[in-house]
């Protein structure tokens, strides 16, 4: 009302000064806060994510104050539990002093990291009268150190070729973790946005050069169809090309693609779960042939992966692969690859099918069936077709499907340790790295491991201590491998020993074991001591798996 009143004079310099004596009157009132506002985290992305324990700087921004004076920066450090949930009760508290300004102010706490883990940081911006005025709470995490190579079996997708992310920052985070690979795209529309003229985005020079740089090997999606450029070529579903001419096209893409990047580049995926029910496999079949040629004339070497992860949504995904064999395109790939989701169903169940080749699809029944069907379809000379699983993946999100950052983590360990289990796969990928959004109802946002400000979620860090635990032990035998308890050795002659109940709720099991010392490592690398003094070990188990490793493997 009072603005109102003094906005109607007409003189700007006489409202300026009523304006100003305003502003003195009311500079020594007390001014009421609006709503609490939030803190800000100013570290450089990836810095929240420690290689071990130690000291890690948190700076946090706070908000702009209308009353000068003094407050508290009241920050917890508040550990998850060996079931992934966060507990009450901090483990280290720290306040700082801080001066409220008009403008803000940064504040950089030193929080020590005590121990390999997750943590919550519960920041509060507290005022002289008691009244909380901004807080904010994030992850951090110290990851078990690793000194074995990264799994060469195991990957995750990225999004560089969508803009999302600097490959300088998120590669390194990658290796930290463990993993090998990463799968990316390059998108056929935005090298030709002109007939015949290709100019390649500086963005995907770098993320290609990145993955050299940190010694990551990058598996290539040649897509999509470009009908902006080519109108007459692309009016099926997904702009697949469904004529020879479009074909042609295509191929010429990938020609360029391989011309430019094949000496970094050896692993080239044709298309992204292709709509077979749209294009037909004889289509799918005519661009693969093609598109193998162009190749391998350009890199005999390189891996051409066929049927790019399609045919997997409502069965075991051998559909494509029978199909190319069937119109006589076996010897026209390398490899084979599926996306065998199965959110919200557990990796050792899955969903059950209707009248598919195996009865449901989980990674127990999908893996054997199509190691078996690559078998039984070999190339000339007895070459076996590879099996990638180029896209899997759970959601820690929405609440309402059951999905969790807890249960996210459990399936991306025992997904991985399955998949080792029961072999016959090149390389799984996990989808994906990087959560796309930050819309919690959003199942699509909530897929990655860190989330879209790369803060750390369980499955990060379970995932890091899975590749510094298990590193290249294979699977050797099942101690227990009943429906609800899965307890599996890997390794012989130093073996991890790996367990987990496949329900929400823990319980205790008895397993066999040799008597002697161990050290026992939950999901997030916390270690206690063990010692069987019998051969049958008591073990607290739950869905997240547990380690027990001899003491001597475990040093």
């Amino acid at each position: 009302m009072l603005l109102g009143w003094i906005s109607n004079f007409r003189s700007a310099s006489r409202r300026s000064i009523l304006l100003s004596l305003v502003a003195i009157v009311f500079a020594g009132l007390p001014i009421a806060r609006g709503a609490e506002a939030t803190l800000d985290v100013k570290n450089p992305p990836g810095s929240l994510i420690a290689r071990g324990p130690g000291n890690m700087k948190i700076l946090f921004g706070t908000p702009p104050q209308t009353q000068a004076g003094s407050g508290t920066l009241v920050v917890a450090l508040v550990p998850y539990d060996r079931d992934g949930v966060l507990l009450g009760d901090p483990i280290a508290s720290y306040r700082q002093s801080i001066r409220f300004t008009p403008q803000g102010a940064d504040q950089s706490v030193n929080i020590k990291i005590p121990r390999a883990g997750l943590f919550a940081v519960d920041a509060k911006l507290i005022a002289s009268g008691g009244e909380t005025v901004a807080s904010k709470r994030i992850n951090i995490a110290a990851i078990v150190p690793r000194n074995t190579p990264p799994f060469s079996d195991f990957g995750v997708v990225t999004h560089f070729a969508q803009g999302k992310g600097s490959p300088d920052i998120v590669l390194p985070l990658v290796k930290a973790a463990g993993f090998s690979w990463i799968r990316d795209e390059i998108y056929w529309d935005r090298i030709e946005q002109k007939p015949g003229a290709f100019a390649f985005p500086s963005s995907y020079d770098e993320y290609i050069n990145a993955t050299s740089k940190f010694g990551i090997s990058p598996l290539v999606v040649l897509a999509y169809g470009n009908e902006k450029v080519y109108p007459e070529y692309f009016k099926g579903g997904q702009s697949f090309p469904q004529t020879a001419e479009g074909r042609q096209r295509f191929v010429r893409y990938v020609d360029e693609v391989v011309r430019r990047y094949g000496a970094k580049v050896k692993y080239w995926e044709i298309w992204n779960e292709p709509a077979f029910a749209q294009i037909g496999y004889p289509d799918y079949v005519a661009l693969l042939k093609a598109v193998y040629g162009q190749i391998k004339q350009r890199n005999p070497d390189a891996t051409v992966i066929a049927c790019g992860g399609g045919g997997a949504g409502g069965g075991p995904g051998g559909d494509c692969f029978l199909a190319t064999v069937k119109d006589g395109a076996l010897e026209y790939q390398d490899a084979v690859s599926v996306h065998p989701y199965m959110s919200p169903h557990i990796p050792e169940t899955g969903y059950p099918t209707a009248g598919g080749a195996v009865s449901s699809v989980s990674i127990p029944t999908v893996w054997p069936y199509l190691h078996q069907l690559l078998d039984q379809n070999p190339k000339a000379g007895g070459r076996r077709v590879q099996l990638w699983i180029t896209e899997l993946g759970w959601p820690s999100r929405p609440a309402s499907d059951g999905l969790n950052d807890a249960s996210q983590a459990a399936n991306l360990v025992r997904s991985y340790l399955l998949s080792r289990r029961y072999g016959g796969v090149n390389a799984m990928f996990w989808y994906d790295f990087v959560d796309d959004g930050r819309d919690e109802s959003n199942r699509e946002d909530n897929f990655g491991m860190l989330k879209n400000d790369l803060s750390p979620k369980p499955a990060y860090v379970a995932a890091a201590t899975l590749s510094a635990t298990l590193g290249s032990r294979s699977w050797n035998s099942a101690l227990v491998d009943d429906a609800d308890v899965k307890i599996y050795q890997y390794g012989k002659s130093s073996p991890v020993i790996v367990g987990w109940t496949t329900q929400s709720v823990g319980r205790v099991v008895s397993v066999h074991v040799p008597a002697g010392d161990y050290v026992q490592r939950d999901w997030q690398g916390v270690e206690s001591p063990v010692t069987v003094a019998a051969s049958d070990f008591k073990w607290t188990l739950g869905p997240l798996p547990a380690y027990l490793l001899p003491k001597a493997v475990a040093r």
